[in-house]
């Protein structure tokens, strides 16, 4: 890679994927980083077990670049973009 690697986290570090994105290119448009330390790069649209996908940090940031204006999302905090051209809004999880 050109430029330092964004994340605090390694390269390697698994995070959580959906099909949409790996398989189909759909864009990332809902990212978490969970209270446990988990990432999830996801589409945005319903998901089943079925459409789950593992990859790592280095992954997801090659399939959609974008995602790096997220690597110091704080843990319980998530983002939302309505569409891949619209800014991402960031909110933190209700731990309720």
């Amino acid at each position: 890679m050109d430029q330092a690697f964004p994340f605090a986290d390694a390269p390697n570090t698994a995070c959580f994927t959906c099909r949409h994105v790996l398989d189909e290119g759909k864009p990332v448009l809902y990212v978490s980083h969970d209270d446990d330390g988990f990432w999830q790069f996801l589409c945005g649209s319903t998901h089943s077990e079925a459409d789950a996908r593992i990859v790592s940090l280095a992954e997801i940031l090659k399939t959609d670049g974008s995602v790096a204006d997220l690597a110091q999302l704080d843990f319980g905090e998530y983002a939302e973009a309505e569409d891949e051209t619209s800014d991402w809004i960031i909110r933190r999880q209700n731990t309720d």
